[in-house]
């Protein structure tokens, strides 16, 4: 009989515990399917590899994700407003992550459409948007069923960034990293993007970022993606998908974002998040 039970958060001896994960499956082989909580990422593991992780480790880990997260998302706004190549006249209050709500802004940063196939990853989004002053449509829609839907979302709500997010992950064991099939997911997440150009093919004029762990970097942009995950097929923590959003929404139309100012603050820098050049969604 299994130690474990669907739905426990774990950690996996191996690989020094350094990612949550929550068992969504367990077979009778003694391997155990996992999805990353802390990042996006599909895996498995024998149960001999894992460890329970108890409530009090899992709140205490989290916080601390939780604080460099907001580190990072203040720190990127903050090299927005302040560097020489964005030269907005625009103010917020405050920039400090817990006071986004209370910010006032004279222009309208760009609106994003998101997609992600993770429900309670999509709550939490819809609150940092809120908080960052960003107008954002947030669906829960699994990723082999993204591409289905995301060309009548954005005939409806019109935006001018799309983030196509979810897990991935490369299975190893096959070795060809240039092989879509060796990908969980990465074949709908280009999908979704050739959908996406085929209503806008302007890469100005919709900016899409795509990917999760260690997604197939370049099949994504040469799809159409402005943004992706992850040129050296590395995990990405949950919030560079947004820091990508946030500096394309407060850039202005008339400069370009920074892929140095996003590369410097998300978890993996340029091995996990790469780009084209791309004007920002600021519009006074």
């Amino acid at each position: 009989m299994s130690n474990f039970k669907i739905g426990d958060i774990v950690a996996r001896k191996s690989y020094n515990y350094d990612v949550l994960f929550k068992i969504t499956a367990i077979h009778p082989n003694g391997i155990v399917d996992l999805l990353g909580i802390n990042v996006r990422i599909l895996a498995d593991a024998y149960e001999y590899d894992l460890k329970l992780v108890s409530k009090q480790e899992l709140e205490a880990r989290l916080k601390n994700i939780e604080k460099s997260r907001r580190v990072r998302l203040d720190r990127s706004y903050s090299n927005i407003k302040n560097k020489k190549y964005n030269n907005n006249n625009f103010y917020r209050e405050n920039i400090n992550y817990n006071m986004y709500q209370k910010e006032k802004t004279f222009k309208r940063p760009g609106r994003a459409l998101h997609l992600d196939g993770d429900e309670e990853y999509c709550k939490q989004c819809r609150d940092i948007y809120k908080k960052m002053g960003i107008t954002a449509y947030v669906f829960n829609i699994e990723e082999s069923e993204q591409y289905k839907q995301v060309y009548n979302l954005l005939q409806k709500y019109k935006p001018e960034i799309l983030v196509l997010t979810g897990h991935d992950a490369f299975i190893k064991r096959r070795n060809d990293i240039y092989n879509i099939d060796n990908y969980k997911n990465s074949k709908y997440f280009v999908q979704s993007v050739l959908e996406a150009r085929r209503y806008e093919h302007n890469l100005d004029n919709l900016v899409i970022f795509a990917g999760a762990c260690q997604s197939y970097y370049e099949a994504i942009i040469s799809a159409g993606a402005n943004f992706a995950s992850a040129p050296k097929r590395v995990l990405i923590d949950m919030m560079d998908p947004i820091i990508v959003a946030e500096n394309v929404a407060y850039t202005s139309v008339n400069e370009f974002v920074s892929l140095e100012n996003i590369i410097s603050n998300t978890r993996e820098g340029i091995s996990g998040i790469g780009g084209l050049q791309t004007r920002g969604q600021l519009r006074t």
